[in-house]
């Protein structure tokens, strides 16, 4: 295969934003991307518009040839594999197309414990923001939550505790609080608290949770490995490694895209998977809740607003620098 191109033909925020596929296999006729399913016997194929598109997620039972790869790395197009509850597996090209400036601006902020407090702050404050902005109008309107007191409790409680840590540990206590808050919140709010204290256990649910209980973890994981690609499509457009992270451990890996999807994630994420594990919105599970959480990733422009995080962390760090 031959490459006419020194680099994709859209900035990555001017494209569609992400296509989910499963159980469907990703090859290439002629020069385009195409992708086949099969159904009965009845075979079909569809185009990918690898050219206008920023994240092309592989549910399960997806595979992917080297062609295909090839023409979507032109393109800067970023796969995650999702789906299967275990660790993300994303892949990005690498190119030498990717500026490094974001990167320099990022390193000192990573080096620095002043610095990297400052920065999460700003991440912190923007999760509130969207929590307020998004993510209340969502449990209104999703989970048929009214009572949005509780709600602003935990984000004012939060907001003062992002201003008053003096530490990244007493910050990151902080956010724990936060975040048992908004699952009581939410899960009293949708009627679960009758039926089982909800528990936050990522990977493979609690067998003794109640079923809504275990449905809601596994929703929620998926989601945010939904979120993860949203921003590990941003920073690798930015040209920064998703591993230097901020605040959630300097050796965890995806540490980066894990703080910057913070910021959106609980707002967009939470009251799907709880109206769906509540039985609020019908359909198979999956497939619903999938579906509108890329709808919800799309409409909201959480791509752009990935990066727009980043920004506002780095100039708010910056402002503190020596």
């Amino acid at each position: 295969m031959k490459s006419h191109r020194s680099g994709p033909r859209l900035l990555v925020t001017h494209r569609e934003q992400a296509l989910h596929l499963e159980r469907a296999k990703v090859h290439v006729e002629g020069d385009r991307v195409v992708y086949r399913t099969a159904d009965d016997d009845l075979v079909r194929r569809f185009n990918i518009p690898h050219a206008n598109l920023s994240i092309l997620f592989l549910g399960q039972g997806t595979s992917i040839t080297q062609e295909a790869a090839r023409l979507l790395a032109e393109e800067s197009v970023y796969v995650a594999f999702t789906g299967t509850g275990g660790t993300p597996l994303h892949m990005g090209s690498l190119t030498s197309y990717q500026a490094t400036a974001h990167f320099r601006r990022l390193l000192p902020v990573y080096l620095d414990a002043g610095l990297s407090l400052s920065a999460a702050r700003s991440v912190m404050s923007d999760r509130i923001a969207m929590m307020r902005a998004t993510g209340m109008d969502a449990l209104e309107d999703l989970c048929g939550i009214r009572n949005m007191k509780p709600a602003e409790k935990a984000c004012s409680a939060f907001e003062k505790g992002i201003a008053d840590a003096s530490s990244m540990p007493e910050l990151l206590g902080f956010e724990g609080d936060y975040s048992r808050s908004v699952y009581r919140t939410i899960a009293a709010g949708c009627g679960l608290a009758g039926k089982s204290e909800f528990r936050r256990t990522p990977g493979e649910p609690d067998a003794s949770d109640h079923p809504s209980v275990r449905l809601i973890n596994g929703l929620i994981d998926h989601g945010n490995y939904l979120a993860y690609g949203v921003a590990g499509a941003a920073l690798w457009a930015l040209g920064i490694p998703p591993h230097l992270s901020i605040f959630h451990g300097k050796t965890r890996a995806g540490g980066l895209v894990f703080d910057i999807a913070d910021s959106f994630k609980d707002a967009l994420i939470l009251p799907i998977a709880f109206a769906v594990g509540a039985g609020r919105i019908k359909g198979d599970p999956e497939q619903v809740f999938r579906a509108k959480v890329i709808d919800a990733l799309e409409r909201k422009e959480i791509l752009k607003r990935s990066i727009a995080t980043f920004e506002r962390m780095i100039a708010q760090a910056g402002e503190r620098a020596p």
